[in-house]
């Protein structure tokens, strides 16, 4: 019976031992079974350290080239809008540049379409053929006028020039009182072309055409106050 006894046993043993082993076989090879169908199904991959870092660099420079032909179209949009700036815009933009408010811009624009068009390189038709530029400037102011340009190296039409000249006499003398504590203090566009006009331009009553005036700086302002 002992031995008997004891053979029973080893036997048992082995049938649990082989038992586990064969479960356990079977377990990992239904769990790679099971690994196998999820990466089939839903594309998941196991990778090392190396190969992730580079299919991140590989996303980023496909960002980049995504990203490339945007910026390009938006550098190319800014450029025809350059291209496409009209004289009044151009000064519009530099005054406003230079810290006048949209009312005294369209203001000082609205005089300069009846003393010039906007034209830099506008000769006066009467008098003489005496006013110049897009002010119209005459006599003394004139001659200063060029030997700015002069002084700068630029055409004495060059539009740039001019208004950096405008700009000067805007914060000199030049512009009467009080009409340029009105334009610095303007309720309405209405008000700051007359002032501009008369403290600055200073034409003959007979040729001013206020109303026309007041009518471009309107125009002026709508056109770019939204640009």
């Amino acid at each position: 019976m002992g031995k008997k006894l004891k053979r029973g046993i080893i036997i048992t043993f082995a049938l649990v031992i082989g038992g586990v082993l064969l479960s356990q076989w079977f377990f990992n090879g239904r769990q790679e079974d099971v690994y196998s169908s999820m990466r089939e199904k839903y594309g998941f991959t196991t990778v090392n350290a190396d190969v992730q870092a580079e299919s991140e660099t590989v996303e980023e420079n496909v960002e980049v080239s995504t990203q490339a032909p945007a910026e390009e179209e938006v550098k190319k949009e800014v450029s025809k809008k350059e291209e496409n700036r009209t004289t009044e815009n151009v000064i519009w933009d530099y005054l406003k540049e230079h810290g006048y408010t949209d009312i005294q811009t369209a203001a000082i624009i609205g005089n300069l379409y009846q003393e010039s068009g906007l034209n830099p390189a506008k000769v006066e038709y009467g008098n003489n053929h005496e006013g110049y530029g897009i002010v119209q400037w005459s006599y003394g102011r004139k001659q200063q006028l060029f030997s700015y340009c002069d002084s700068k190296g630029k055409a004495h039409d060059d539009l740039d020039c001019q208004l950096e000249f405008l700009i000067k006499e805007l914060k000199s003398s030049q512009f009467y009182q009080p009409h340029l504590n009105t334009f610095n203090n303007p309720y309405s566009i209405n008000e700051a072309t007359e002032a501009y006009c008369w403290g600055f331009e200073r034409p003959s009553r007979q040729y001013a055409n206020v109303q026309y005036r007041k009518d471009m700086a309107w125009k002026a302002y709508y056109r770019n106050v939204d640009r």
